[in-house]
């Protein structure tokens, strides 16, 4: 077995205890909480695919973070953090949704058009990031975090302001019409077409990713910079790039979300879908085809807590927590994978590591 093959198998063993280990402590509280530990567990782990309504509630809730986790996949792979994942996603449902509350027309025709105005939106504030580093030096992570938590406050400002329906009793605008609405698939659940889009732009970026000249720039780009620049790729162009697409997929899970499940823009409707798209890349070790089981546990995780707080007397808060560990223990790996690839760099980037953090951080051009 080779030096990368015993790498891989020692990644792929991290990550099957980091999950066990979280799915252990939930269910050790569960345990300790509840009145009836096994109709509590049974509830949580066999309830999700119990009945068509919590098994397609299960695989819509994995939808958004299938955008959300494969546009982070793009920018970490490309040696950008994007950490404002979250105000994009609220950038895109703003947007298009605005223009599924004013469009002349009536007709599905018009969710194309909603969908590429929310990833004009999504991608230039993400880009404006990748722009601030390649021109002044400014990081990303700081840009990206402070510019995402702005358009949060400006999303709440113009629903509240200029969207809000006075009818609705709460901060949501008008319902969209049923035009505008995704068909739901799997009757009564809220599954609809947003999650096989999903799984189509997963797919078509693995594609971009591993078997294009586009793609393996993106990756040289971040995973050997010096290397890249010196082969004559525009290492500065390609950062701004991935910033872009990364800002743009979370968009799409704003507005696929609004027009999939909300029915109208509902102030907080992303259940952190950005930052969970962190978490979701990094279980996936960065590859897009890995996002897919990814969010898919993350998406059981959320509907087995709901389902044993229907059922039993669980608090639904359990997959918030068992989500949190895995969160952290993630990070805590890939942050020492990052320190250790950066002592002991190997100069041959074919004998580095399958998927790593981006660490160089030497001046874009």
């Amino acid at each position: 077995m080779s030096g990368r093959q015993l790498d891989r198998l020692a990644d792929a063993l991290s990550l099957l205890f980091t999950v066990l280990v979280s799915l252990g402590a939930g269910v050790l509280i569960i345990y300790l909480t509840s009145k009836d530990p096994a109709g509590a567990l049974k509830a949580f782990f066999i309830g999700p695919f119990s009945n068509r309504l919590f098994f397609g509630n299960m695989l819509q809730a994995a939808s958004p973070l299938l955008f959300t986790g494969v546009g982070i996949a793009i920018a970490f792979r490309a040696g950008a953090f994007n950490l404002g994942g979250e105000g994009q996603v609220y950038a895109g449902g703003l947007v298009g949704t605005a223009v599924l509350l004013y469009a002349p027309w009536h007709t599905a025709w018009i969710i194309p058009v909603a969908a590429v105005a929310a990833i004009v939106a999504g991608a230039a504030f993400a880009g404006l990031s990748g722009w601030l580093r390649t021109r002044f030096g400014a990081t990303e992570v700081i840009t990206s975090f402070l510019i995402g938590s702005t358009l949060i406050y400006l999303f709440e400002f113009f629903l509240r302001r200029y969207l809000v329906d006075p009818t609705a009793g709460f901060p949501a605008t008008a319902p969209l019409a049923p035009a505008f609405r995704f068909s739901r698939v799997l009757m009564p659940s809220n599954l609809n077409l947003s999650f096989f889009i999903g799984l189509a732009m997963v797919v078509l970026v693995h594609v971009v990713m591993f078997r294009t000249g586009f793609g393996y720039q993106l990756r040289m780009a971040g995973l050997n910079p010096r290397f890249a620049r010196s082969s004559g790729m525009p290492v500065g162009r390609l950062f701004v790039i991935a910033m872009a697409l990364s800002g743009a997929f979370a968009a799409l899970a704003g507005i696929f979300a609004v027009t999939g499940v909300q029915g109208r823009l509902v102030t907080g409707f992303s259940a952190n879908y950005g930052w969970n798209g962190i978490t979701v890349a990094l279980i996936a070790r960065l590859y897009p085809l890995g996002v897919i089981p990814a969010a898919l546990l993350y998406g059981y995780l959320h509907a087995g807590a709901n389902t044993a707080a229907l059922l039993s007397d669980v608090s639904p808060r359990i997959a918030a927590i068992i989500q949190s560990l895995i969160f952290y223990l993630i990070t805590a790996q890939a942050i020492f994978a990052w320190i250790r690839r950066g002592l002991a760099r190997r100069s041959d980037t074919s004998e580095g590591p399958a998927a790593v953090l981006p660490g160089d951080r030497e001046p874009l051009e």
